[in-house]
């Protein structure tokens, strides 16, 4: 059956101040569970960032490495099955591409095979979806060809395929989602045929997930709506509340975009995802999210898109002057209790907080085994998210003076591990003691060495580089600053 086609609403945003930005169960009594989500880094493709129901939470680095997949390593296109040759299935791609330009639905559905149950109405689903979202870029790309398994079609070939989009407004470059195609030719002189969909795995590094896959146009029909600084992308079973949802995000956007004085590159803008949805929101993007079951925002960064390989060359040609992640995504949960609250401030401060590592995104270098700390990762995005709403402040440390007070606090930075434990006091005040650690920056420095600590980070995360970021950010080496800021956490609470 024919699938409606979604809609598009574009409107200036609404005027006003962002909300109070209250963090959301600031009382012991009312704060839920607090989990670290993902920070996706090495070898990655997407970095998750994410927020529990009781705060935004921090970032999770899972196995050796920082949990995101892998990059793909591309491979030389060689058919060796079903007479297909390289340029039949870039023939294929350039054709999809094309249908997408001219917006021509039947001509993008054109290759697919009609006996393949569902594939011909999904696709004319995505086409409708892809339409009305602004691209600056949007076309498909072979990347990798694999004969089929044993126990795969035969004669059929799976063709590995980057959807190379970049959302105006939003991306800083061009970015990518994976595809795997599955591709055969029925007879001899018939035309090539996409018989499968799906998208395309990480083989031989231990991890399960498709390379980005699905985003949300793949999984079903969405409401497009746009502001000046937000494309929201919708699930139809939200579109009722698609106006009012992209009205609350401009107005986060708004805040943070005129709040920051910092690096330049940034993101110019947002795509934001709300679902309501549980499945949804682990299975966006590969699903490479933490189940932890509480999480209510997790913030995706994209990776850049790399030119082809050169002939012989054993691996892809990146983007050398480009940034390494030229996109993000910040996905919602409208069930939480963020969005459920009647404090309509609760959901401005989910947002801003996630748009505050969407924003710096375009920043990140990603460097194999070194991982940006989280609690400069986490407490820039509380600092800035909280950054116009300092008269709620000392509503917002509930678990910080706790934790201070009981004895606990042991007078060193939050490391991965205090941001990752299960407890939740723990995990919550630990939240607040980075974000005091930013604080203590610019109470000293002032607003300006907060923002290049996090560009130097961002751009170096060796750990002398670390070292020496915040030596000249704060004037102190790395234990004279610690030292420093103990003694101010301490003397704030009472407690010395």
């Amino acid at each position: 059956m024919a699938q409606a086609r979604p809609t598009t609403r574009q409107a200036a945003a609404s005027a006003g101040r962002p909300g109070r930005a209250g963090r959301p169960g600031s009382t012991r009594a009312t704060r839920l569970t607090i989990t670290l989500a993902v920070l996706l880094i090495v070898l990655a493709s997407v970095i998750a960032y994410g927020a529990s129901l009781g705060r935004p939470a921090p970032a999770h680095t899972p196995g050796a490495a920082p949990g995101s997949s892998p990059a793909p390593a591309t491979a030389p296109v060689s058919p060796t099955v079903a007479g297909l040759t390289s340029a039949d299935l870039d023939s294929l791609a350039a054709a999809r591409s094309r249908a997408l330009q001219n917006r021509d639905e039947d001509a993008f559905v054109a290759a697919l095979d009609p006996e393949t149950p569902g594939l011909v109405e999904e696709q004319r689903r995505l086409f409708r979806n892809l339409r009305p979202i602004p691209f600056r870029e949007a076309s498909y790309r072979v990347e990798a060809v694999h004969p089929a398994p044993g126990n795969g079609p035969p004669d059929a070939l799976y063709v590995d395929v980057s959807f190379l989009h970049r959302i105006d407004n939003a991306d800083t470059a061009t970015v990518t989602e994976g595809y795997r195609w599955t591709v055969t030719r029925p007879r001899p002189g018939a035309a090539p045929r996409i018989t499968g969909i799906t998208g395309t795995p990480y083989e031989g590094v231990g991890y399960r997930y498709a390379r980005d896959y699905p985003a949300p146009w793949d999984r079903s029909e969405l409401t497009v709506v746009i502001r000046p600084h937000v494309v929201l992308l919708a699930e139809q079973q939200l579109a009722a509340r698609a106006d009012t949802l992209a009205d609350a995000a401009e107005q986060a956007a708004l805040a943070d975009l005129r709040e920051y004085t910092g690096a330049r590159g940034t993101a110019p803008g947002f795509v934001v995802v709300p679902v309501a949805d549980r499945g949804a929101f682990y299975d966006l993007y590969g699903g490479r999210a933490d189940q932890h079951g509480d999480e209510s925002g997790l913030t995706y960064a994209l990776r850049t898109a790399t030119e082809p390989a050169p002939a012989g060359s054993p691996t892809p040609k990146g983007n050398a002057r480009g940034p390494q992640f030229g996109g993000a995504r910040i996905v919602v949960d409208v069930n939480s209790g963020y969005f459920t609250s009647s404090d309509p401030d609760r959901a401005g401060a989910l947002l801003r907080h996630e748009m505050a590592h969407a924003l710096i995104t375009p920043l990140r270098t990603e460097l194999a085994g070194q991982n940006q700390p989280v609690w400069i990762v986490e407490g820039f995005a509380d600092w800035l998210a909280l950054r116009s709403h300092r008269g709620h402040q000392a509503a917002d440390l509930t678990e910080a003076r706790a934790y201070v007070r009981s004895g606990r606090f042991s007078g060193t930075l939050p490391t991965d591990a205090d941001l990752y434990q299960a407890d939740p006091v723990g995990n919550a005040a630990s939240y607040e003691l980075a974000h005091l650690a930013l604080l203590r920056i610019e109470q000293t420095r002032g607003a300006a060495a907060v923002y290049r600590l996090v560009a130097d980070v961002y751009a170096d995360p060796s750990p002398v580089a670390v070292d020496a970021a915040i030596k000249q950010a704060t004037g102190m080496e790395r234990t004279e600053f610690e030292a420093d800021w103990a003694q101010y956490v301490r003397a704030l609470f009472g407690w010395t």
